[in-house]
């Protein structure tokens, strides 16, 4: 039975910490109001349009952030943060960016999006 090194070892923790800052990050966006309180706080509601969706909130209360500026906007920045799939997309080119990692961008894209799936229908 093959050993393995301790350079694999930490190439596999550092590809799971990158694998899973992705998740993290898709997690906080997507199934937290973590951007909206945190945007009130800093004051930066009125950038974002946030006090604009919670007026709007008023008349159709189930309408979540993502869905009023989709609504609102279709530019295509909108389109890239409330679209799941792209936003891992460019979530995972930074952190591999960051990581120097960009060749394991593949692996490292769908193993955080089949992670994140999974999160998302069972939490």
């Amino acid at each position: 039975m093959k050993k393995i090194s301790t350079i694999q070892l930490i190439n596999y923790k550092i590809l799971m910490i990158q694998i899973f800052w992705v998740v993290f990050l898709l997690f906080i966006w997507f199934n937290t109001d973590a951007f909206i309180q945190y945007s009130k706080i800093i004051g930066l509601s009125r950038l974002f349009k946030i006090n604009d969706w919670e007026d709007y909130r008023l008349e159709s209360p189930r309408i979540t952030y993502l869905e009023y500026l989709t609504l609102k906007n279709r530019g295509f920045f909108t389109k890239l943060i409330s679209c799941k799939p792209c936003l891992t997309f460019w979530i995972t080119i930074t952190i591999c960016l960051i990581f120097n990692s960009l060749g394991l961008f593949p692996v490292i894209y769908m193993l955080s999006y089949i992670i994140y799936k999974i999160i998302d229908r069972y939490v």
